[in-house]
């Protein structure tokens, strides 16, 4: 504890940000080089998925790059484009998926209610949602624009894939709603003949529609929070 105390007294803060930064960086370096690993695997494949949450990543983590591969999280385009340079990051087939933000929506918030994949997902829902009865009370009393942006499973989804300008920075965006076509386009495009398997599926309360959860005053105010999704990909209620 000393020592640290002395390093942080010391040291100025913006060289232990670099520091922490470049050892983050040689630790995803490194990973490149462990076998079976995702991001190996974007090497060996050339391409490179920029997982979205809530829009099915599991499963394609899973089918394209193999049952041994391990998740990495939900970083932005931005991560990759540091790790593998620009170089290489251009000529990677690039990636994504998205979903319709009322029913993504719905999802992140099931998934969490029932304690989510890791202890950061248990802590939301013991600290956070604890709070907020049913899906209405959430949406009205927690979701608004800082709130959304604190969280992952609700950040917009065009701030993964897009650029200072708003513009797309992956070659394709596959949609949720089109899983198993797009999937194929994705294969198809990486000559890898491999079957879609379904992974980390959400089973809503007796499979509830989304659409059947919302009232008019929930559906406006995602339709503000989100707008930018909607609008560039196309979305409607």
């Amino acid at each position: 504890m000393l020592i640290k105390k002395i390093y942080r007294t010391v040291v100025p803060l913006r060289f232990r940000e670099k520091l922490k930064e470049y050892q983050e960086y040689r630790g995803y370096q490194n990973l490149r080089h462990q076998e079976g690993h995702v991001y190996q695997r974007f090497d060996v494949t050339q391409s490179i998925f920029v997982h979205i949450p809530k829009a099915g990543g599991i499963s394609i983590i899973k089918s394209l790059y193999g049952e041994q591969a391990n998740g990495f999280g939900h970083p932005t385009y931005q991560r990759f484009l540091k790790l593998f340079g620009k170089s290489d990051y251009n000529k990677y087939f690039k990636f994504t998926f998205v979903r319709n933000p009322w029913d993504r929506l719905y999802s992140a918030y099931s998934f969490l209610k029932k304690g989510g994949m890791n202890h950061l997902d248990k802590a939301f829902c013991n600290e956070v949602l604890i709070d907020y009865p049913d899906f209405e009370s959430f949406v009205m009393n927690w979701l608004n624009a800082d709130n959304i942006e604190n969280w992952i499973h609700f950040k917009p989804q065009y701030q993964f894939i897009t650029d200072r300008n708003m513009a797309l920075v992956v070659d394709f965006v596959g949609k949720f709603e089109n899983f198993e076509s797009d999937f194929k386009i994705i294969a198809e495009k990486l000559k890898m003949p491999v079957e879609l398997g379904h992974h980390n599926k959400t089973n809503n309360s007796k499979n509830t529609s989304y659409r059947e959860v919302y009232t008019p005053e929930m559906k406006e105010k995602i339709r503000s929070l989100y707008k930018d999704d909607i609008s560039l990909f196309d979305y409607q209620f």
